[in-house]
């Protein structure tokens, strides 16, 4: 089934291009040195490869401050070429970004 659900994503990415659309571009933020993070995030990246999309890590240190990740989604947020952007859960204690219910006071 999974290989099915692969192949249909592939020929939509691929039919997508077609059209002349850009290549879809995943950008993956990825903060600390959590080993299950980095597994997920190189599972992520194969799966995006396999299926025509392209991808990119970004590399944060477990210190990074809240300001400098909103940031950096902020500019990633206003790049043509990027189609998505995944910020890989868990993050640090040290960094904890506000949901956007906290940021509104909820």
């Amino acid at each position: 089934m999974a290989k099915q659900v692969q192949k249909e994503i592939q020929r939509g990415v691929e039919s997508w291009i077609s059209l002349g659309n850009r290549r879809p571009y995943l950008s993956i933020i990825l903060v600390g040195d959590d080993p299950a993070s980095h597994t997920y995030v190189r599972k992520k990246i194969r799966a995006a490869s396999a299926v025509g999309i392209c991808s990119e890590i970004i590399l944060k240190p477990k210190d990074v401050s809240q300001e400098e990740l909103l940031d950096i989604t902020d500019q990633l947020n206003m790049d043509p070429r990027v189609s998505g952007i995944l910020v890989q859960l868990p993050l640090p204690e040290a960094v904890q970004l506000r949901s956007g219910l906290e940021v509104l006071g909820i």
